[in-house]
């Protein structure tokens, strides 16, 4: 069996915060973002990537310049949708995911363990190379998973940053954050 790759991608600047707008679209520096990911060199070559994108409009957004460029249809998939808060007031939103990422996973609520495993499951039974455009705690919740971290918790992917992860037989192989810096391990 051959290598797979899955490239995530933070979604670009929102127009507005999770907190106050429970779907934003992107701002205009964010639309920039997503047009600025053309020129990577890293994603330059995506004709066999299939196109994966949460349901989120900022996601989407963020997907379609991509997309566009190599003639793809975004497949939108739940399972990539930003971390549940539906149930939290959007005043309260922030300081419940400052909680969250401090939490130790034995000690989340139920339908936190199962998002980010759900999550995980997906990656790991992933079928072919894939670009994932998602969000910040989705993301953290796949390398968290990877490195079996005991939050969910592990780095500050930037708005457009490209964290890769390698399969081989249905096993993380290795991985590559984004951000400012870029590390790339093995396992």
């Amino acid at each position: 069996m051959s290598e797979i790759s899955l490239i995530f991608i933070r979604h670009g600047e929102a127009a507005s915060s999770w907190v106050s707008h429970e779907d934003p679209g992107l701002s205009k520096k964010g639309l920039e973002q997503s047009m600025a990911i053309l020129h990577r060199e890293d994603l330059q070559d995506l004709k066999n990537y299939k196109f994966i994108s949460s349901p989120r409009k900022r996601a989407i957004e963020t997907s379609k310049p991509l997309a566009k460029k190599f003639n793809k249809k975004i497949i939108i998939d739940e399972t990539f949708n930003e971390i549940p808060s539906s149930n939290i007031d959007n005043n309260k939103k922030r300081e419940w995911l400052e909680s969250i990422v401090k939490t130790k996973k034995s000690d989340l609520p139920k339908n936190i363990l199962d998002w980010q495993q759900k999550i995980y499951e997906s990656v790991l039974e992933s079928r072919g190379n894939t670009v994932i455009f998602s969000h910040f705690m989705v993301i953290n919740s796949v390398i968290s998973n990877i490195l079996k971290s005991d939050t969910i918790f592990y780095f500050y992917p930037d708005n457009t940053s490209v964290t890769k992860i390698f399969l081989l037989n249905g096993r993380i192989k290795s991985f590559q954050i984004g951000d400012n810096k870029k590390t790339h391990v093995n396992l």
